[in-house]
């Protein structure tokens, strides 16, 4: 299938584009900085854009069977890129006829699903403006005329892929969770209706 990765660049977007290229996907990887994804392979053309310019998101949105978004900010500012970028690639999907969004967000976007201490104590002295964004996000999407889902994966690690982890349309189920697993996970999700117009969480088990 044809996807393309907004984010590509950073750390779950990589994996997403390494086990995509894998599965034999042709992939549009978008970033800021191309040179940062580092991958040499004939399925994979890079779009050096930013998500706030809607002329280059709809180059990399066109002719796409699938969009995964893993956009993520590395600040605690207030700003609304993952909303208003998150926008942008909806308003392209429409023009363009893409129907298919799968977007990673995080436990925590629905308030008490991310536990007492990630929740009531992480979240509002570290992460408030960052999680405002993401519920922001998080509206705008469950608003669209897209098939979407929304992953709310727990706290991301670097550990090896394992196949093996827990989805519910609950609270998780685990503290964190391999970022290689969501990558597999949303990947799964191109082709795996189950959850569209759904917010499952993604755990360890």
């Amino acid at each position: 299938m044809k996807i393309a990765v907004f984010g590509a660049s950073g750390k779950t977007g990589i994996l997403i584009v390494f086990q995509a290229l894998n599965q034999g996907h042709q992939v549009t990887a978008f970033a800021r900085q191309p040179s940062k994804v580092t991958i040499q392979h004939k399925n994979l053309r890079t779009v050096k854009g930013d998500v706030m310019d809607i002329v280059k998101v709809k180059e990399a949105v066109t002719g796409q069977d699938a969009i995964l978004c893993v956009l993520g900010v590395s600040s605690n500012k207030p700003n609304t890129l993952l909303s208003e970028g998150t926008r942008n690639i909806l308003n392209a999907m429409e023009e363009c006829g893409v129907k298919r969004l799968i977007c990673m967000s995080s436990a925590g976007i629905l308030g008490q699903d991310a536990g007492f201490w990630f929740g009531k104590i992480i979240i509002p002295l570290f992460l408030r403006h960052v999680f405002a964004d993401k519920k922001r996000q998080s509206q705008i999407i469950s608003e669209s005329k897209a098939d979407w889902v929304i992953l709310r994966p727990v706290g991301l690690t670097d550990s090896p892929k394992t196949n093996s982890y827990k989805v519910t349309l609950g609270n998780p189920t685990s503290r964190t969770v391999p970022r290689a697993d969501v990558a597999d996970f949303m990947l799964k999700l191109i082709t795996d209706t189950r959850f569209d117009r759904k917010m499952p969480a993604l755990s360890s088990y």
